[in-house]
């Protein structure tokens, strides 16, 4: 083809055109890179700055949370910015400094305040609250966090959330006619509605049946809420809907730290805190008992009286038609108390098992130890069963503890008056280790009664009162070595707090006229309702239950919710 003249050299200009355009292109594509990757690692500083901080809040609060708050001014101070800074600097040894200090929530935050002075209301008033802020900078990024911590000291009851039945699975009430409620405090219906006083509350499912309408006898106004992370099923209600979500485990708020001091507050009986004197002259036989020096009889009121502590090495059996008054009774061995006859101790000591048959009463103890099993049975409509861990000398004192090695009976016809009682039961075995059984009408009076393994009952028993509430604590002991039940057969009323973290619980009994369980239920897991078989709530029976049920205070201390805070790095 024939070159034009004036086309010579176009092609060297177009491809500088290109080489110029791409040069600027390729110029773009680092700056855009290089920016890219600037923010990148800003942002990944940004991030691991958070990261580093957020560790180091936890390392402060978890040192604060371990350590009494302080009310006044100390040096060094109650809590150190060394001591907040261990946790971190253990699992970050290379990782930037972290800057930790406390100080108390004043209105104006005053940082040399490093101790629980006040608050934002009265500057001079202790409110155990106090905030934790750390400060990290990595990498030229600087992050300030802060959190508040509460200390709360308290008796054991009042860190239980507030419900009428709390399940960390499910509550099935499909079964019968059963039906759960509240009642205001003089125990008329509540019929104040929505918003409820308490709710019912599961982790798993809420399943009623027809009768179930949370509204309290007398009335058909819904009387608590609903609160389940699961599904609710309830044929005979159509009113305020439920809440879904948000229902935490119930060990969240009754910890393993407060479930060892209510359970080691059931344990005062045991052999180390309870025991009558066991240094005295040891007899081993029953006449030379009832005839040693100290010892005299009425033969008038056939009466055996001691002024002094007895030790007596073997089974005793104490026979019916005679009065026993001892002083404290130390029995290396069995004790067997038959038919009606009355015995009475300041304190009394046996070794293996305690039992008692026919009608006796009331006899007074004293605090008790059992080291086997307690069967105590008889007594009649006219003459009941009455036994007593109340001092026989001296009226004033509480009832003592009842320790019990591994099972407690009660049946027949009994009104027993007891202290803190604490049965250890059969370890790992699907033995029943508390069974009551009344034939009819009896009644337990005891503020707090706890074990680790089965409880049955049965029968016409009412435990507790609405002015002296009791508290049945089944310890969890996490031995997982077989299925547990709680089966509560009772068709009498209790009065007070189940708290049940070893078991499911079935509540069978069913009650035609007052309800099953008045106060409130908190199980680790499911709960069954059958028959007609009911659960009233009833706040002046909880507020009574810190009044005389459970003595343990415990100090807890906790982030305060919704307080976590991103500061400004300035």
């Amino acid at each position: 083809m024939q070159r034009h003249t004036g086309e010579r050299g176009a092609a060297l200009i177009l491809l500088i055109g290109i080489t110029a355009a791409l040069a600027i292109l390729a110029a773009a594509a680092v700056m855009v890179l290089a920016n890219q990757q600037g923010a990148t690692a800003s942002d990944r500083s940004d991030k691991s700055s958070m990261d580093y901080a957020e560790a180091g809040l936890d390392s402060a609060i978890t040192a604060v949370k371990n350590k009494t708050f302080s009310t006044t001014s100390t040096t060094p101070q109650w809590v150190t910015p060394s001591e907040m800074a261990a946790g971190y600097v253990a699992a970050y040894p290379l990782g930037p400094a972290l800057t930790a200090v406390v100080y108390d929530n004043q209105g104006t935050v005053v940082p040399s305040i490093a101790w629980d002075q006040g608050q934002p209301t009265a500057a001079t008033t202790p409110d155990g609250k106090v905030w934790v802020e750390v400060q990290v900078t990595y990498q030229g990024q600087t992050t300030r966090l802060r959190e508040m911590v509460s200390e709360v000291t308290a008796l054991e009851v009042t860190g239980f959330p507030q419900a009428a039945v709390y399940s960390d699975g499910n509550i099935n009430a499909s079964g019968g006619t059963g039906d759960l409620y509240a009642v205001n405090p003089d125990g008329t219906p509540d019929t104040s509605a929505y918003p409820y006083q308490t709710s019912i509350m599961a982790r798993g499912n809420f399943t009623g049946n027809s009768q179930t309408n949370l509204a309290a006898p007398g009335s058909t106004v819904q009387s608590l809420g609903i609160n389940v992370n699961g599904t609710v099923n309830l044929p005979g209600i159509n009113e305020t809907p439920p809440v879904f979500g948000g229902v935490k485990l119930l060990s969240d708020y009754f910890n393993q730290a407060t479930q060892n001091t209510l359970a080691v507050e059931a344990q005062t009986g045991s052999p180390t805190q309870a025991n009558p004197n066991g240094d005295g002259t040891v007899y081993t036989s029953q006449s030379a008992l009832l005839s040693a020096p100290g010892v005299t009889y009425d033969s008038t009121t056939k009466t055996y009286t001691a002024t002094v502590d007895l030790v007596f090495d073997g089974d005793l059996s104490l026979s019916s038609g005679t009065t026993y008054n001892f002083r404290s009774l130390y029995v290396n061995g069995s004790l067997t108390l038959n038919g009606n006859q009355n015995t009475n101790t300041t304190a009394l000591y046996v070794r293996d098992d305690f039992t008692i048959s026919g009608s006796t009463g009331p006899s007074k103890f004293g605090p008790i130890y059992v080291g086997g099993r307690v069967d105590w049975r008889g007594g009649s409509v006219a003459d009941p069963l009455s036994v007593q861990t109340t001092d026989y000398l001296d009226a004033s004192k509480a009832p003592g503890p009842l320790y019990v090695g591994t099972y407690f009976s009660a049946k027949g016809v009994y009104n027993h008056v007891l202290g803190p009682t604490w049965v250890v039961g059969n370890a790992g075995t699907s033995d029943v280790a508390i069974e009551f059984r009344p034939t009819s009408a009896s009644t337990i009076m005891c503020p707090l009664m706890a074990t680790t393994e089965k409880i049955e009952t049965s029968g016409p028993c009412t435990f507790g009162s609405m002015t002296q509430p009791m508290v049945l604590y089944m310890v969890c002991d996490n031995d997982n070595l077989y299925s547990n039940t709680m089966e509560w057969g009772s068709t009498g009323t209790f009065y007070g707090l189940m708290v049940v973290m070893e078991a499911q619980v079935r509540l069978t009994g069913g009650n035609t006229g007052p309800p099953n369980i008045v106060g409130a239920l908190f199980c680790a897991f499911d709960v069954t309702i059958t028959a007609n078989t009911s659960v009233c709530y009833n706040q002046t029976v909880i507020d009574n239950v810190t009044q005389s049920a459970i003595t343990e205070i415990t100090t807890t201390r906790d982030t305060v919710p919704g307080t976590w805070q991103e500061l400004s790095a300035n």
